[in-house]
């Protein structure tokens, strides 16, 4: 399992959802918001416990923000609109991530929620569609 995996993982499926490139680190770096749109993914977040000697699920929560350009906001619509519906449908559809993880917690307890707002990055104001989505990981303690 690998945290790394899941995220490019999470990016390529936002690719899925649009015909429109999405830049995103580590592929293309991101230095300023030149790029948009652009896609960062990071784990924001963990929870783990102890379950025997050979095994310790973790719960790491990967952040996943896309960002788009503030200059049309009626074409930015469309395409976060886009992405907000589908991507939870991509990911319902590949639950394990390509196997780089155990599961995507995503339940009626728990859904996967995204949000869209405004964002100042460095200065330059974007469109953010974010989603924090948890995922289990059952590793061998050290």
């Amino acid at each position: 399992m690998s945290i790394d995996l899941a995220i490019t993982r999470l990016q390529d499926l936002i690719m899925e959802c649009t015909t429109v490139t999405i830049k995103s680190a580590p592929d293309y770096p991101i230095e300023n918001a030149d790029p948009f749109p652009m896609s960062i993914a990071y784990v924001s977040g963990v929870s783990a416990y102890a379950m025997n000697a050979t095994t310790t699920p973790i719960f790491p929560v990967i952040t996943l923000e896309i960002h788009f350009s503030r200059v049309n906001l009626r074409d930015t619509y469309i395409k976060m609109n886009s992405i907000a519906l589908e991507l939870p449908k991509r990911i319902a559809g590949d639950p394990t991530l390509n196997g780089t993880v155990d599961t995507v917690i995503m339940t009626r307890d728990e859904p996967l929620e995204g949000t869209i707002t405004p964002f100042d990055w460095g200065g330059v104001k974007s469109e953010m569609l974010k989603f924090q989505i948890r995922v289990k990981m059952l590793e061998t303690p050290i």
